[in-house]
């Protein structure tokens, strides 16, 4: 009851403060959740392992059948992976007629055909590995930069409530006077709940909006490995097809 007559106290401000601290609670308590399904070292390699057997066996077509069937960060990239390969693989295609002229062009020439392919290698290299930076910081970092403005936004809206409670305090000053303080009880009560509240929902929430930070990146590095492999698996069947 006491923290119920603080809420309502503290004005009409502490509606949006209550929804920055719900907010805050439930990216938090989804962090988590992630954060602790991150596969282990072992888990990682049997995955992956499922993954590049599929694509062995029965190509791109049984992989995505695979990693459509499982949950996670590893198959959240690989999916990406899969996607962006099958993207850039269509692409290419409508060069193959240029690229046919100048091989039969410079047959005779290896050294500018084995410049030409490892090139077309090295630039699928690149967008590949481009793809795994952006779907492993999107992973591991939803919601982090909402989390970091609500920890921003919530002492703002107390300051904002503090100086709207202080305009009622003033005003009834002069609407009354200042012999009975009673009168500026109440916007003063106001303007000092609201500043406490977003402080108490600001600093906890900072504080876990660095440490969560510090987490993506863990993760970020402990599933890397096991993207760059599968990458590498897609260049070497990329490879072959030449």
């Amino acid at each position: 009851m006491v923290l119920v007559n603080y809420f309502v106290d503290g004005g009409p401000f502490m509606w949006p403060l209550l929804a920055c601290a719900l907010f805050a609670v439930a990216v938090i308590f989804e962090r988590f959740v992630v954060f602790s399904r991150i596969p282990k070292p072992k888990q990682a390699e049997k995955q992956l392992g499922e993954v590049e057997d599929a694509l062995n066996k029965g190509g791109i077509e049984e992989c995505v059948k695979i990693v459509a069937k499982g949950k996670g960060i590893l198959n959240y990239i690989f999916a990406r992976l899969l996607k962006r390969y099958d993207t850039l693989v269509l692409e290419k295609k409508d060069l193959e007629r240029v690229m046919a002229e100048q091989r039969a062009k410079y047959q005779k020439n290896e050294i500018t055909a084995f410049m030409s392919d490892n090139a077309e290698v090295e630039e699928f290299r690149a967008e590949l590995h481009l793809t795994i930076d952006d779907a492993t910081r999107n992973y591991v970092s939803k919601w982090l930069a909402a989390l970091n403005t609500a920890a921003t936004v919530a002492p703002l809206l107390g300051l904002l409530g503090t100086v709207t409670g202080m305009i009622v305090a003033f005003d009834s000053i002069a609407a009354s006077g200042t012999g009975d303080p009673r009168v500026v009880s109440g916007g003063i009560s106001q303007a000092l709940i609201t500043t406490a509240a977003g402080l108490i929902i600001a600093i906890p929430t900072s504080v876990m909006h660095r440490w969560l930070g510090g987490l993506a990146e863990n993760a970020r590095s402990s599933v890397e490995v096991y993207a760059l492999a599968f990458s590498n698996t897609l260049l070497a069947m990329l490879r072959e097809k030449k």
